[in-house]
């Protein structure tokens, strides 16, 4: 972000205030594609901190009005139909989450070998106790 706090489209290099509206009126392509395209994480936003400043302003003035239509009906949350409200994840994310989660295992799998029935497990102690109901004593001396 520069140019007076607007952000750079990647497609063309131009600097815009509403990225996202550039993105379809300009290059026909949506904000999400944009973000998958970009490796950019989807919850980012596609307008200047100056805009986002304004709805802000914007929603504080007419707060009751919004919330009243977000809770009509009764209902909390409202998602477009097919939408649960998962959260949405770039193919890049999903690497970087998935090589976190797999280092994470990596490192806690530290399996042993029963003495007794000789099958693997990570905490040996505890399954000698429960299955063979025998206690592990270490260093008698």
């Amino acid at each position: 972000m520069s140019n007076a706090g607007k952000l750079k489209c990647l497609e063309c290099g131009k600097f815009y205030h509403h990225l996202g509206s550039h993105l379809w009126h300009g290059h026909g392509i949506l904000a999400r594609d944009y973000k998958e395209q970009h490796e950019l994480p989807f919850k980012m936003a596609l307008i200047s901190d100056q805009v986002y400043a304004k709805k802000s302003q914007a929603f504080e003035e007419h707060r009751e009005y919004y919330l009243k239509a977000l809770t009509k009906h009764g209902k909390k949350f409202q998602f477009p139909k097919g939408h649960d409200g998962e959260r949405r994840i770039s193919e890049h994310e999903r690497k970087v989450l998935l090589a976190r989660i797999l280092d994470v295992n990596k490192r806690k799998r530290v399996l042993a070998q029963c003495p007794v029935c000789h099958m693997q497990f990570s905490h040996v102690e505890s399954h000698l106790y429960n299955k063979h109901k025998l206690i592990s004593v270490k260093n008698l001396k």
